[in-house]
């Protein structure tokens, strides 16, 4: 008896102590929100209708600085979570993996997609880090260039048998992605099996009920057994897809992502076969709405602006290429780039990070103690007038290279910044040149009658409701032709 006493006093004592110390961060974080402006709030429901409208989260995103300073408050149920955007603060929270991890947002996608990169911390995230970077290096990247073109003409030559327009864009696109994505991390075709093309995540459902946060909570509603479905049909295919890329594997001729997780299990006897799995998961959901998203929006801009596109069109004919393109090509193509960068600035694909402070952090005298909970919101830093002038303007110059070497770094983050950045982003730069330049070089477009504009709507990533229409001009048409073309009644088409 004294034994058993012996073991529990002390795990009883340390449960207390990290009560104790939770409790008083929680306090902390209490006085601090207080002190704080920010938003009207619910009585148990906290902020999270307003997040979860992403029309205020615009307003925050034109008018914040004005509204409550460099630094406001929100509530999630009754925990309260600082909104942190001026690029100086954010150099300190982003720029040391020491200082912040990630939250419980993040553990809830966990449920999801296993433990990978996007949702680990410490250690494992750490060592696998180490591992897989190496593969996002340019010159490995180049060997998925066959991919991406072929993907891109399959994408184009739809609309070529199909007809003009007007389209609505976005589900083609998401297709092409997904086909994309398919082929150059599991290295298969996607066929009517895969569980990748219906997975939904539960993180906003969870927001804006806020008691759904709660995993106990959440595992005794419908949402939860779908979840477990979901997440067990991606991890099953992922393991089927890896044993038989295991059966076909190469070293001299790595095809795809899941050859270079083997190559690495090879040497690395701490990357197992479910971290092979799990980082696959991870990459194919991440990679889906994100790039997906960036060529919906970057072609809408394109049509609103007809001289940009002008430009970018300019760019891609002087390569001189009818076919094939290369890395070093894509790489030439500085003012399509600026122009997806100019997209990503005004519609940043995910547009709020969070995280949870690990340290003390002060923020031009606001003390953030330990255990605060952060949001970032890259929609929002984009938008700050100081360091965008005009910033509701399209204009890709901004991104000029005499800009940019003026530009503050953590002033534009889309894919996150600092040593916890988005390690697949120049993968994601390159499949999205790639699209864009084949569908643009036989594709001149212009918007769609009655969609001159769109709407945003927010589930993990942002979208435009109703998807992006456009009115399509084959290139190759004479102009006489085309006018004559454009005047016929044409019956929209979608996917």
């Amino acid at each position: 008896m004294i034994d058993l006493l012996c073991v529990l006093l002390p795990l009883v004592l340390l449960s207390l102590l990290a009560s104790a110390r939770c409790l008083r961060d929680y306090l902390r974080t209490i006085r601090l929100a207080f002190r704080l402006k920010g938003p009207p709030a619910l009585p148990i429901l906290g902020n999270v209708l307003t997040i979860n409208d992403f029309k205020k989260l615009e307003e925050y995103g034109t008018n914040a600085s004005q509204m409550y300073g460099s630094i406001f408050r929100c509530w999630i149920s009754i925990v309260p979570f600082i909104w942190v955007y001026e690029p100086n603060h954010l150099k300190i929270i982003l720029g040391s993996s020491k200082i912040s991890r990630k939250n419980v947002f993040y553990s809830i996608l966990h449920n999801f997609v296993g433990e990978g990169l996007i949702t680990n911390n410490g250690y494992k995230w750490r060592k696998n880090r180490k591992h897989i970077q190496p593969y996002f290096h340019i010159s490995i990247l180049e060997s998925y260039i066959d991919v991406f073109l072929e993907n891109a003409h399959k994408f184009t030559s739809e609309f070529i048998k199909n007809g003009e327009g007007p389209v609505n864009i976005t589900s083609f696109i998401n297709r092409c992605v997904l086909n994309t994505l398919h082929e150059s991390i599991l290295g298969v075709p996607v066929d009517d099996e895969s569980p990748y093309r219906k997975g939904e995540v539960m993180l906003t459902q969870r927001i804006a009920r806020p008691w759904l946060l709660l995993q106990s909570i959440f595992n005794l509603t419908p949402f939860a057994e779908k979840e477990y479905h979901q997440k067990l049909s991606l991890h099953n295919y992922t393991r089927k897809v890896l044993e038989i890329r295991k059966k076909e594997y190469d070293k001299s001729s790595l095809r795809c992502l899941l050859d270079m997780f083997i190559e690495i299990a090879e040497t690395n006897k701490d990357f197992s076969e479910e971290d092979m799995i799990n980082e696959g998961v991870t990459f194919m959901l991440a990679g889906q709405d994100s790039v997906g998203a960036a060529i919906a929006f970057t072609l809408f801009f394109l049509a609103k602006h007809q001289e940009v596109q002008d430009k970018v069109y300019e760019e891609i004919d002087n390569l001189r290429t009818e076919s094939m393109i290369t890395v070093t090509q894509l790489n030439s193509m500085k003012y399509l780039e600026q122009v997806i960068k100019e997209s990503l600035r005004l519609i940043p694909s995910v547009p709020i990070l969070s995280r949870v402070l690990t340290e003390d952090v002060n923020l031009d005298g606001e003390i953030l103690g330990r255990g605060t909970n952060v949001f970032i919101s890259p929609f929002i830093t984009h938008r700050l007038p100081h360091y965008f002038p005009d910033p509701l303007k399209f204009d890709p110059d901004r991104f000029s290279q005499e800009n940019v070497e003026r530009m503050h770094p953590y002033s534009f983050i889309p894919f996150s910044i600092g040593p916890r950045n988005c390690i697949g982003y120049k993968f994601a730069l390159l499949e999205i040149k790639t699209i864009l330049s084949v569908f643009l070089k036989q594709f001149r477009i212009t918007l769609a009658e009655g969609h001159e504009n769109y709407s945003l709507s927010y589930r993990v990533t942002l979208r435009a409701k109703g998807g992006i229409w456009l009115q399509l001009h084959s290139r190759t048409q004479t102009s006489s032709t085309a006018e004559s073309r454009h005047a016929e009644q044409r019956k929209p088409w979608n996917l």
